[in-house]
């Protein structure tokens, strides 16, 4: 039995939420399709970010950059408008990655994706520079200078791996320099910044000390740094196998903590810190990402990663998202926090849990975090249980569609909560969540994980998926306790509000 004792009349401090500030989605193109937007504004509505990003602005799809056969340069904004502009009328500010190569102006026919993403270096980093000068002019002209003030530009993503960027460091770099002048060239306070590097290897962010340096050197601007710390290594095996490993628990914290400290002993101290992809793992097809597991992973890391980055972008909010193509199944491993049909998966509600906390904290631990909104004040519980020890290593042998629970350790938790400091009558609205309450896969395999189901049989499954709540009253003039149980992977929100 554990005890958590929570003074509610104690001072409080205002802590910036990280986990607010930016969602991510695959590629712009997908922002275009009626399900991808109706699945972002309920996304906004039930949560509410204040940035996406996404791949592919410059790519051909999005018909931006163009070249007459004379080599003479247009450009076609509409696609990028009706983006931006549905972005906008739901409450967010494009995290604008600039990226990747229109053919048009590659210097290669390199691609990465399904959907042939050119990662070659311009063949003229002119007409490179011109292209994000005439976006960055374009936006100003549309929506305005102070708002795009408050935007960012992000150049390239993963240059450190060959899939992603087909040329090496010193290109990348070049490719940096033309970017932040085309940037700058508009409004010297415009945000731009990099290297969008790859998960962490050997205890540091790949190039990000090596890029510091170099715009140093070259009184380049950094305004923010970015890097994708997931929390996975590739290693080889005995058998020549590249096997998917799962760091410790502490993956996180501990390198944005490394970021934080890398970026204060630099020439650039202020630049922000956004890790503009995150998530258990880089792989769009990992059979974790639908489970129940998802809920306190992204709970636990968020909290434990207050003060260390000024965002944490989960790596997406839908399974809209084709990279290897569209998703088999209903649940098929994808990246999202909504299936490919809308059923929000327990991701979703990692940051529906956070999103109803209030900004000022009370107290935090071990699994727990307890904050004031007003005059009401949120408990959050979580029991997060880790990956056991052989699947961590490498084999996915356990790992099956139907059955996703065997890699995890872990052991339920008895917990006795007592709230002191707080006077008069409450109501009090519990939320519980995990395998045996309202988590989609678990849901689905509980009906017979149907592999088409039908809108009816999805109608039932959304029914059926989400917190459960309960209401209870108590007179909290004494101190006020309750026990709770939290199997692995379940959370519990407990919200007090005082009536007159």
């Amino acid at each position: 039995m554990r005890e958590i004792d929570i003074d509610v009349g104690a001072k409080s401090e205002s802590y910036a939420p990280l986990w607010k500030k930016m969602i991510t989605a695959g590629r712009a193109a997908e922002g275009l399709r009626d399900d991808w937007r109706r699945q972002l504004a309920e996304v906004q509505r039930e949560i509410g970010f204040e940035y996406i990003r996404f791949h592919g602005l410059f790519h051909d799809d999005m018909f931006i950059y163009n070249e007459r056969s004379d080599g003479t340069v247009f450009y076609n904004w509409q696609y990028l408008d009706s983006l931006f502009d549905y972005l906008r009328s739901i409450g967010l500010k494009p995290f604008v990655e600039l990226g990747f190569m229109p053919s048009a102006l590659a210097s290669g026919t390199t691609t990465m994706f399904w959907w042939k993403a050119n990662v070659t270096p311009p063949k003229d980093y002119g007409k490179w520079t011109d292209l994000v000068s005439e976006t960055v002019k374009h936006c100003v002209n549309r929506y305005g200078r102070e708002e795009v003030a408050a935007w960012y530009f992000e150049v390239w993503n993963e240059p450190d791996y060959e899939g992603f960027w087909s040329g090496d460091q010193a290109e990348y770099f070049k490719l940096y320099e033309a970017s932040v002048r085309g940037v700058k060239a508009i409004d010297p306070r415009f945000k731009v910044g990099g290297p969008s590097t790859t998960q962490f290897k050997q205890g540091q962010a790949p190039w990000v000390e090596a890029f510091l340096a170099y715009c140093a050197s070259r009184e380049l601007p950094v305004d923010f740094i970015t890097n994708h710390p997931y929390p996975n290594d590739l290693i080889t095996d005995l058998e020549g196998h590249t096997p998917l490993t799962y760091r410790g628990e502490e993956s996180t914290a501990d390198d944005l903590r490394w970021l934080r400290a890398a970026v204060a002993r630099s020439a650039y101290p202020q630049a922000e810190i956004h890790p503009t992809e995150w998530n258990t793992s880089f792989f769009s097809r990992d059979l974790v990402h639908d489970t129940a597991f998802m809920a306190p992973y992204v709970i636990q890391n968020n909290v434990k990663s207050i003060g260390t980055a000024d965002s944490l972008g989960f790596w997406t909010f839908t399974d809209v998202f084709e990279e290897m193509g569209a998703g088999e199944t209903l649940f098929h491993g994808g990246f999202g926090m909504m299936t490919l049909q809308g059923l929000k998966k327990p991701s979703y509600y990692g940051y529906w849990f956070l999103a109803r906390l209030g900004s000022e904290r009370l107290a935090s631990g071990d699994g727990f975090f307890a904050a004031r909104k007003g005059d009401r004040v949120q408990v959050l519980l979580w029991n997060y249980a880790h990956y056991g020890e052989a699947f961590a290593a490498g084999n996915a042998s356990a790992l099956k569609p139907l059955d996703r629970y065997s890699i995890f350790d872990g052991q339920t938790q008895r917990i006795v909560l007592s709230l002191s400091g707080a006077r008069g009558k409450h109501r009090i609205l519990t939320y519980r969540f995990g395998r045996e309450h309202g988590s989609a896969y678990d849901e689905w395999l509980a009906n017979g994980a149907l592999s088409d189901p039908t809108a009816e049989e999805l109608s039932i499954l959304e029914c059926r998926t989400g917190p459960q709540g309960s209401i209870d009253t108590a007179d909290m003039t004494e101190s006020w306790q309750r026990e709770l149980s939290l199997a692995p992977h379940d959370v519990v929100l407990l919200e007090f509000i005082p009536e007159m």
